[in-house]
């Protein structure tokens, strides 16, 4: 499957590849400051339709941003408040989630979906955490784990089970009953566990309806799934860019060992792998727009075979840069730390293929 970007996304791409680029070669800049970059270059509205606020980008658009953002380690949480949670938003309606939305989109809140739970794997249809409504307000109590993007001053979107079925409710993370935990993923990001002890949420709160809800998170997730695919290919992409430049001056037996015949199909090996990893990408883009059942399958198949070759071309470049491969100061190890967080993001590839069997593919 081919994608040619025309001139606007070429110019897109090479706009938001400066920005990262920039954004990288200062690791310790203030992500107040980066985040502002975004909002000011127009990436927190590029998802949502100008009638919200948004630019009116196109899912391919979007594709293009976050293969430049994996090529650069993008740090700030992007993918997760406007791809995940602000989608949700946009979809959801009403006057809450418009709100929110208008706020993530001038920069000045971010908010973030808190999915998963403890034990529960990636399931989130059927969370442990509860809510109750008194008529005045609600009570939440219950836990969600690893949530990305959030941080202190974030509102979190936390589905819930009620008698009426799956409520979607925005909470403050300063809410009182609501502690927070920040962690350190493994490719030198943050995420958050979160604990509900009947924190009181108001009755306004509530975001969506009950009937609607898990149909609207499964398609903001397969949204984040496809994006995270576009992530892996970018950093994939830079990663062999990395391993092509090392053997190329890392010399043995008196010549580069780039020059063996045996590297080169490795590295080979690796292009292969990255291509195969692009078009299922681009067809998860494409299918985003289907009906529910195809879209999932789609980018559950994408994802799969897009984890397979972030590790094939994870474990290769390591290889065949040797020690050098595993230091702090050099970029080839984060650049694997990266993808074996996004490999196992909204699921691994065991749950991935065991969505397509499901669906009889």
């Amino acid at each position: 499957m081919n994608f040619e970007p025309d001139e606007e996304q070429r110019l897109l791409a090479a706009s938001v590849a400066r920005l990262f680029e920039d954004h990288g070669a200062q690791p310790s800049a203030d992500p107040v400051r980066q985040w502002r970059d975004y909002r000011d270059m127009g990436l927190l509205g590029l998802p949502f339709a100008e009638a919200n606020g948004g630019h009116g980008g196109r899912f391919e658009d979007v594709m293009l941003v976050m293969e430049a953002y994996g090529r650069a380690l993008g740090q700030v949480p992007y993918p997760a408040v406007a791809l995940l949670a602000g989608r949700l938003l946009e979809a959801a309606g009403g006057p809450t989630a418009q709100a929110l939305l208008a706020e993530m989109i001038a920069g000045t809140k971010r908010v973030a979906l808190a999915l998963y739970e403890p034990g529960r794997r990636y399931r989130w249809d059927d969370p442990a955490t509860a809510a109750e409504c008194d008529g005045e307000g609600w009570t939440l109590t219950g836990a969600k784990i690893a949530v990305l993007g959030a941080d202190r001053e974030t509102v979190l979107l936390c589905p819930a089970t009620t008698a009426e079925g799956l409520r979607l409710l925005a909470v403050p993370a300063g809410t009182a009953g609501v502690a927070m935990e920040m962690l350190p993923t493994p490719d030198g990001r943050q995420a958050a566990n979160v604990r509900c002890d009947d924190a009181r949420i108001p009755a306004a709160a509530e975001i969506g309806d009950p009937a609607r809800n898990p149909a609207l998170i499964a398609a903001a997730v397969d949204g984040a799934i496809a994006a995270a695919c576009a992530e892996m290919v970018g950093a994939m992409e830079r990663l062999l860019g990395l391993t092509v430049d090392y053997l190329g001056v890392r010399r043995q037996f008196g010549v580069a060992i780039g020059s063996f015949q045996a590297l080169q199909h490795r590295a080979a090996d690796m292009l292969m792998a990255i291509e195969q990893a692009r078009s299922m990408t681009i067809h998860a883009v494409a299918m985003l727009d289907a009906p529910a059942a195809e879209r999932t399958v789609a980018v559950a198949a994408a994802k799969a075979l897009v984890n397979r070759s972030s590790r094939f071309v994870g474990q290769q470049a390591i290889q065949l840069h040797g020690g050098m491969g595993l230091t702090a100061e050099y970029p080839a190890g984060r650049y694997f730390q990266r993808l074996t967080v996004l490999e196992n993001l909204f699921g691994d590839t065991g749950h991935h293929l065991d969505i397509v069997e499901r669906a009889g593919v």
